[in-house]
């Protein structure tokens, strides 16, 4: 094999692999952490204090200082994930820029803590199981910033969520686990590529 088909092979073996692992690292993201909330039980216009709040960096590592700039409660649930293994990409697609969220009724003074307590009111929603989602503003732009609650859900004209709250965090896993693996295959691929050598001519 010439100098250039290896490279070539070596080109198509990287490419495959960024391929196969888009799908894998595009449902990962965010900091996230139970965060109490009282009461847990509300209707619209009611106040909600927000026990334990923290602003993590994208990989689940800090606490930073407290710097608090927006909340939603979004319907539906997303489960504890281990941040480390896509931090910084974008949440669900559903969520609004972070223009669009609410601001904070009250909230600890920027630097005065890591962590600590803050009051939103509930805004006007139709009945059903809310997560909470906050932005702290860390100075990383877009897509920075982004946290949710693994804790109790906001239950708005609804009986409490009981199930999410006696539920534990699902356990961490290692991160990268799926890019690993397809790398090992990847570099397989590559050894056997450039292993392989042309059948001598039987002469005829």
């Amino acid at each position: 094999m010439t100098g250039a088909s290896r490279v070539r092979a070596l080109l198509i073996v990287l490419m495959m692999t960024l391929a196969l692992a888009s799908p894998v690292l595009a449902d990962t993201c965010c900091a996230n952490l139970p965060v109490k909330l009282v009461p847990s039980s509300v209707d619209p216009g009611d106040t909600v204090r927000l026990v334990g709040l923290r602003c993590l960096r994208s990989d689940g590592s800090g606490p930073l200082p407290l710097n608090l700039g927006a909340f939603w409660l979004a319907k539906g649930h997303r489960p504890a994930e281990d941040p480390r293994d896509a931090p910084g990409n974008l949440p669900y697609p559903d969520l609004p820029p972070i223009e669009r969220w609410l601001s904070f009724e009250s909230a600890p003074t920027f630097d005065s803590t890591t962590h600590g307590d803050a009051t939103i009111v509930v805004p006007d929603l139709p009945d059903g199981l809310y997560q909470l989602w906050w932005w702290c503003d860390n100075g990383g732009g877009p897509g920075s910033g982004i946290h949710y609650s693994t804790g109790q859900r906001l239950a708005v004209g609804v009986p409490p969520d009981t199930a999410t709250e006696l539920a534990p965090d699902a356990p961490g896993h290692a991160p990268n686990e799926p890019v690993a693996a397809l790398l090992v295959l990847a570099g397989t691929v590559l050894i056997l590529t450039l292993r392989r050598r042309p059948r001598p001519s039987d002469g005829r």
